[in-house]
């Protein structure tokens, strides 16, 4: 969730707006460090609230080969509410990125750990992503599938997302992000559910500012979700750091 802390953050809050790689020509060694550290008013994953509206604090170390092979952790404080006994979230990942052209390709396997004395919330996903620069706008889709999803049976997250260039007012880019989503589970007592993440970005040199504005539309009376009342629409912001 493909994903480099850039990616999360700055593409779909992070998916497909990263800075270049090594493989890119940045630099010549073959490996290289991409890490990443950032403050929210809350983290908003797939439309729904891992923080129960509170503050967050985030932290990624991500080694990249020039192949395009990727290794990383990822930590974040969460809660995902009463009964759960957890505070913070690690996610280990590997892939594969690629950037040919106008086209990206991203694919990665990842393990959610969240430590817990009283339930396992761990679980993993293979993931998908790819996007096209088609110029005045970026479009990408995602997809990551879980089978084994810690609620019980298997799971299939889907989305598309476009970015639109906004200007450079005093030098620093500025871009538009909208994210649609689909949370997919064969559990069906969980209940499926879509949302929607409108966020503007903004970058100087190697800090990634954001704000924006998403909702869902799961209904905590019928949702078997953990986080169902935590996931109506709203606000959050973020500041990132890249070194």
């Amino acid at each position: 969730m493909t994903r480099t802390l850039a990616r999360r953050c700055i593409a779909i809050a992070s998916l497909l707006a990263a800075p270049a790689s090594a493989a890119e020509g940045e630099d010549d060694r073959a490996w290289r460090w991409a890490n990443g550290a950032a403050v929210s008013t809350e983290t908003v994953w797939r439309g729904q609230s891992l923080t129960a509206g509170k503050p967050a604090v985030i932290g990624e170390l991500k080694l990249d080969h020039r192949s395009g092979v990727y290794v990383g952790v990822w930590a974040g404080s969460i809660d995902l509410g009463p009964g759960t006994d957890t505070h913070v979230e690690f996610d280990y990942f590997a892939g594969w990125a690629k950037k040919t052209g106008k086209v990206y390709v991203n694919a990665g396997y990842l393990y959610r750990q969240r430590p817990s004395d009283t339930m396992d919330l761990d679980f993993e996903e293979v993931t998908v992503s790819a996007s096209y620069d088609f110029g005045p706008v970026v479009v990408g889709a995602s997809g990551a599938y879980a089978w084994d999803y810690f609620q019980g049976g298997s799971s299939l997250y889907t989305s598309a997302n476009v970015r639109v260039p906004l200007g450079k007012p005093r030098g620093i880019p500025v871009s538009a992000i909208l994210t649609v989503g689909e949370y997919d589970f064969s559990h069906r007592a969980i209940g499926d559910y879509r949302h929607a993440d409108l966020r503007l970005t903004a970058r100087h040199r190697n800090w990634y500012y954001s704000v924006g504005y998403g909702d869902t539309d799961i209904d905590p009376a019928t949702s078997g979700l953990l986080t169902r009342h935590e996931s109506a629409g709203r606000w959050r912001a973020q500041a990132l750091v890249m070194f």
